[in-house]
């Protein structure tokens, strides 16, 4: 592709030089599980996200799995979670024997709307939720859906897969989260050299509990308290990941401004819709998303990249339509925005380092595609 959908060789140029130090340390030291990079990389994280926790994994995936056992999930549980997301958040609620109630999600800012969360709740009664913060924003009414949760005791996740360096009314979003999951896959704002996570806590028992659960439930050394996993972080990712924090203000700086140039322009495009963080929140740039009235968003990408630009879909189909969640899930409503948006969604390019006449020649290909 003349015009990369992502580029992740710019942001590593950028931190190569620091990290193959610290790497050599790691392969001296046979830092390859836990150690003491990982310990100071929690501590980074936890004050990058002004959280007082923080607890690494080995995936996001994990991270989920475990911050919903943290809340208290288990086999028969009902799991309220959006229809529009990754299939991840589905997976883990179905991997702990819990069953998804899928919500649809506000037509206006894409994130799980409020409205159908109460209505759902109404309906069907679960006692936990998981509110994912999408393509690099988070919901206008974000302290709403908490508060509501806290009132009927709902136990909310946060998945904060795709947003690292988000801010919501004047605080890092994760600020405030219960219990909140990072991945760190290494196409995410702040990627990691492998898979990784990390969950993000507020309380100590919390933490205890993460801690044990991430190490097959140790309790000491072969005495075990719970039946746990094994989803460790070791120093190699974790020399990578704290090099990455560190440069997080420059990527999410640069991220956002391409982001609001792609907007800009594309909101004076006849036909085309774009999407971005509602008044009060700041985004990370993640992800560039748009539709074109009339047009599905495969036809849209098609043409792109015939056109040598590397658009994608994020994503091209909701929770309910997964031949895995037939009969597996309880559908809440007709699920029409996320339905929709799904069918039509566009993403372009949109990186670390991704240079303006780039996006000119990627917004050029649009417009002949139009």
């Amino acid at each position: 592709m003349a015009v990369p959908f992502i580029d992740l060789s710019r942001l590593v140029q950028r931190v190569r030089a620091g990290v193959l130090p610290a790497w050599t340390e790691c392969f001296d030291r046979c830092e390859f599980v836990g150690g003491p990079r990982v310990g100071a990389l929690e501590k980074k994280l936890a004050a990058a996200l002004s959280v007082p926790r923080a607890v690494t994994c080995a995936n996001g995936t994990d991270a989920l799995l475990i911050g919903l056992q943290a809340l208290g999930v288990k086999r028969g549980s009902k799991v309220a979670l959006p229809n529009l997301t990754f299939w991840a958040t589905f997976e883990a609620v179905v991997q702990l024997g819990a069953t998804p109630v899928l919500i649809d999600v506000d037509p206006d800012d894409l994130q799980m709307s409020l409205a159908e969360l109460k209505s759902a709740h109404d309906a069907h009664r679960f006692d936990f939720a998981m509110l994912v913060h999408l393509y690099g924003w988070a919901s206008r009414d974000l302290r709403e859906i908490r508060a509501f949760c806290k009132e009927r005791a709902i136990g909310l996740l946060e998945d904060g897969a795709q947003c690292f360096g988000v801010e919501a009314f004047g605080e890092p979003v994760l600020s405030k989260a219960t219990v909140a999951t990072l991945s760190f896959y290494p196409a995410k704002v702040i990627g990691g050299a492998m898979d990784g996570g990390a969950i993000t806590l507020q309380s100590e028992a919390h933490e205890k509990y993460v801690r044990s659960i991430c190490n097959h439930g140790r309790s000491d050394h072969y005495s075990y308290a719970h039946v746990g996993w094994n989803s460790r972080m070791g120093g190699i990712q974790a020399a990578f990941l704290s090099a990455m924090v560190d440069l997080a203000p420059e990527i999410v700086e640069t991220r956002r401004a391409a982001a609001v140039w792609y907007r800009e322009r594309l909101s004076a495009i006849k036909g085309v819709k774009v999407y971005g963080p509602p008044a009060g929140v700041s985004e990370n740039g993640y992800l560039n998303v748009f539709t074109v009235e009339g047009k599905r968003g495969q036809e849209i990408v098609d043409a792109l990249k015939k056109a040598g630009v590397g658009a994608a879909r994020t994503y091209p189909e909701p929770m309910d339509a997964q031949p895995p969640a037939k009969g597996a899930a309880i559908l809440h409503g007709d699920l029409v925005h996320s339905r929709r948006i799904c069918e039509n969604v566009v993403n372009l390019p949109l990186f670390f380092g991704i240079r303006e006449d780039e996006r000119e020649e990627a917004l050029a290909a649009l417009r002949a595609a139009l």
